[in-house]
């Protein structure tokens, strides 16, 4: 796994979790926008978290503020799939390390990653 690249990704989930966040969030999920040579990052916090249905991020009370975090599309694979994943792993051992970031997503319900028009693709949910 790209070290920098997780490095600059967990600095950059931090600071968006450092601000004060609104009350009510029941889950968070990373939009990931595509374009021809980067993959950009956001995070949004909805306050309602419903496996069943596929639009429960949509309805957000929290967005990260500009700018997305910028990943190049070199960087995680060469095609959308791969790049997805890469991210989602990525993601996923951000949410595995302690840090008070780390520990704030995991006071929800559910973390989620996908595209803006597709998916979503769930990276962890409390138990």
């Amino acid at each position: 796994m790209n070290t920098p690249l997780f490095a600059d990704l967990a600095a950059w989930i931090d600071s968006v979790l450092s601000a004060p966040l609104p009350e009510g969030i029941a889950a968070f999920h990373f939009n990931l926008y595509d374009s021809s040579t980067t993959y950009d990052l956001e995070l949004v916090g909805a306050p309602t978290y419903d496996p069943e249905d596929p639009d429960w991020a949509c309805d957000d009370i929290f967005m990260s503020s500009s700018p997305r975090f910028e990943i190049a599309s070199e960087a995680v694979g060469p095609d959308w799939e791969a790049g997805l994943q890469a991210i989602s792993q990525m993601i996923l051992r951000y949410l595995d390390a302690a840090s008070a970031g780390a520990a704030r997503l995991k006071a929800s319900r559910a973390v989620s990653l996908g595209f803006v028009d597709g998916d979503l693709h769930l990276v962890w949910r409390a138990d």
